[in-house]
């Protein structure tokens, strides 16, 4: 499992339901289509009020083959 610091921006969308369809995750896809899952803090649970938006987030990356999972300590909504 390899981590490391890391800026990526992509689209906001999301990646798990609970049986009633509520989001319980979500994840950001990179313009080169890569999938990151955010890790469950304060600022995942905000980031959910603005799915399909684009966002750079700023966080650690925690690869673990095939998953990367960043966990969020800061981020910028971007108005497109």
């Amino acid at each position: 499992m390899e981590t490391s610091q890391t800026t990526i921006n992509g689209i906001i969308i999301p990646a798990e339901w609970n049986d009633r369809g509520h989001i319980l995750g979500i994840a950001i896809v990179t313009f080169d289509e890569d999938t990151f899952l955010v890790a469950d803090n304060a600022f995942a649970k905000t980031l959910t009020g603005f799915l399909r938006k684009t966002v750079t987030i700023f966080g650690q990356v925690t690869v673990c083959s095939p998953l990367k999972k960043i966990n969020v300590t800061q981020f910028q909504i971007h108005d497109t």
